[in-house]
């Protein structure tokens, strides 16, 4: 049976036998889900938002909120090659949680915060034996973020706030590997080697599986203004700095020196010992830059109409690179060093809602958010899923005594993302390979999109659910 080789030179290259990796999830449009909260709110929640928001807050105040994104939708994968790929459903939740506290410290201009919350959460799966395994089996990647706060109130109409950020990230991910196409196109059309007869494309004597695991720290922070330039009127600007290692600059490692596993393809044979090749692996990724930008005008004594922006910027790295290491690892023909294409590109959001006081115990906060795509429509596929994105909610909030307040939201977000012309094309990392991995010839190869097509029909709706409670003194 034929082994797979891998020279030093084709290392990068064959990264697009590899399936797309999104890297790091994506911010959902309520962060904090439960709270009626933005950048100029008063409110624990800023410690997210805009930590100079704090500022006009008086006394002690608490807020525990978590919920769930209950993802559902289809994948119907388009023909590749005249053989039909079938389709699979979406289905899974997402969990979003924020813990936090606001002091006054017993002053009118100083107020200090901390937090603890998972801003990214990613928990997506699919069957294993399903038509989206080569970009996607299971992925679990979480951001715990922990923040300490401080606003100063410099006058009644301007504050300043910054925070310091730490964090860390946890990533298990699990997806299918085509190995002919890396052996150019007489493995996948010509009879003998890997598959006994011709591979094809995606053929099960040819797939390997491979997992990756890592665990990484980063460091950030947020800057923020609050001004009221004249009565009724707010406004804010905030930053939050991308998370950072000290040891690597702007990147966010995520090592596991033991975990990484591959299974070798059937037709590989026992390339390590009829077990799976095990190592250990890096993957460098980024958790992005956010600014924030808000108004809110005070209508009425009981009506605020608000309207906040967000910019995420996404496309700060633009592949994600993996280090697999480990003698045994090598074995199973995987390249040692991956450069992925992701698509990714900077989202821009904005979201509009009214506040209404409903007597002395509640108030009801309907919103509206829109959002464009954080992945570019040529690369979205069951591992970067995301498009332009339609938001309705309703915030609801309780004070059944003095003291205590209990918070709700209900709603749901409509994805358009369609018909999907993928620009990955497991042909071109054969050609490459055909051409002994000639810089010209290899072009889509290098950039990481000679994968499985992720062509066809995507539709995804996501229904948000949350709950909180919060305590002032």
């Amino acid at each position: 049976m034929r082994r797979l080789l891998v020279t030093p030179v084709a290392a990068l290259v064959l990264t697009a036998g590899f399936a797309t990796a999104r890297a790091y999830p994506f911010l959902p449009p309520r962060p904090v889900p439960s709270a009626i909260a933005g950048p100029t709110d008063p409110h624990v929640a800023a410690i997210f938002y805009n930590p100079a928001a704090l500022g006009p807050m008086k006394g002690l105040h608490v807020w525990i909120d978590g919920g769930a994104r209950l993802e559902e939708g289809s994948v119907d994968r388009a023909p590749l090659e005249g053989q039909p790929r079938g389709s699979a459903s979406i289905n899974w939740a997402n969990l979003d949680a924020f813990a936090g506290l606001v002091w006054d410290l017993n002053t009118d201009s100083l107020k200090v915060g901390i937090a603890t919350y998972t801003p990214f959460t990613d928990l997506s799966s699919y069957s294993a034996s399903g038509p989206l395994r080569f970009h996607e089996i299971d992925q679990t990647f979480t951001v715990l973020e922990q923040t300490v706060a401080a606003a100063y109130q410099l006058s009644d109409r301007f504050m300043i706030g910054a925070a310091f950020n730490i964090a860390e990230s946890w990533l298990s991910w699990r997806f299918a590997r085509d190995a002919a196409p890396p052996l150019g196109n007489a493995a996948i059309d010509a009879p003998g080697g890997l598959c006994g007869g011709p591979c094809g494309l995606e053929n099960p004597l040819a797939e390997q599986r491979v997992r990756l695991r890592g665990f990484g720290w980063g460091l950030g922070f947020s800057v923020g203004v609050l001004g009221k330039p004249i009565d009724r009127l707010w406004l804010a600007l905030s930053y939050t700095s991308h998370l950072f290692n000290p040891g690597q600059g702007a990147d966010l490692p995520l090592h596991d020196q033991t975990r990484a596993h591959v299974t070798p393809a059937p037709g590989q044979g026992a390339v390590c010992g009829g077990g799976d090749c095990v190592g250990g692996d890096l993957v460098v990724a980024a958790i992005p830059d956010i600014i924030h930008a808000g108004v809110r005008i005070l209508v009425t004594r009981k009506f605020d109409l608000e309207s906040w922006a967000r910019w995420v910027h996404y496309s700060e790295r633009a592949a994600l690179d993996v280090t697999l290491q480990g003698s045994n690892i090598a074995k199973s023909g995987v390249p040692p060093q991956q450069l992925y294409d992701r698509g990714l590109q900077d989202a821009f959001g904005v979201e509009l809602s009214g506040r209404w006081k409903l007597g002395p115990r509640w108030r009801l906060a309907p919103s509206l958010f829109f959002e464009t795509s954080a992945v570019d429509k040529s690369a979205v596929s069951a591992a970067t899923l995301d498009g332009t994105k339609f938001d309705a909610a309703v915030t609801a909030e309780w004070h059944p005594i003095r003291w205590l307040i209990v918070g709700a939201n209900a709603g749901a977000t409509a994805y358009v993302i369609g018909e999907v012309k993928s620009r990955y094309n497991p042909r071109a990392l054969a050609g490459c390979a055909d051409a002994a991995f000639s810089l010209d010839s290899c072009t889509a190869a290098t950039a990481g999109q000679g994968l499985s097509s992720a062509s066809g029909n995507y539709t995804l709706v996501v229904v948000h659910l949350s709950g909180a409670i919060g305590l002032e003194f």
